[in-house]
C-alpha cells in the first residue's frame, strides 16, 4: 500500500479546510443578519434628528472658532481664529519657555481681573 500524501500534507489540508469552513460559517451568519435585521423607524428618525442637531451645532461653533470677535473689551480679551492664535503663540514662545509662560500668565491676570468700582 502506497500512501499518496504525507502526514504533514494531510494536516495542512485539514487546517485549510477548517479555516475555510469557519469563514463560511461567519459569512452565512453575517448575510443572515444583514437580510433579517431591519432598522426601526424610530431609530432612523432619531438618527436624522441627531444629525440635524450636530450640523446646527457645528455651524454655530464654526463662527466662534474661525472668526475674529470681542469677548471682553474692558479686559482686552478678543477672539482669534485658531490658525492665527497658533501663529501668535508660536512667535511668543520662540524666546523660550520662561518668557512665553510669563506673557501667558500676564494675559491671564489681565483677562480675569475684577472691575474696580472706586
Amino acid at each position: 500500500m502506497s500512501n499518496c500524501c504525507s502526514d504533514k500534507c494531510t494536516k495542512s489540508a485539514a487546517w485549510f479546510a477548517a479555516g475555510l469552513g469557519t469563514l463560511a460559517v461567519f459569512g452565512v451568519l453575517a448575510l443572515y443578519l444583514v437580510r433579517t435585521e431591519k432598522t426601526d423607524p424610530i431609530a432612523a428618525q432619531r438618527g436624522a434628528f441627531r444629525l440635524q442637531q450636530w450640523t446646527e451645532l457645528k455651524q454655530a461653533n464654526s463662527q466662534g472658532l474661525e472668526a475674529y470677535g470681542v469677548v471682553k473689551a474692558e479686559n482686552g480679551v478678543y477672539r482669534l481664529p485658531i490658525a492665527k492664535a497658533l501663529e501668535v503663540m508660536a512667535t511668543e514662545w520662540k524666546e523660550g519657555n520662561a518668557a512665553g509662560r510669563a506673557k501667558l500668565l500676564q494675559r491671564l491676570e489681565t483677562s480675569t481681573k475684577a472691575p474696580s468700582y472706586e
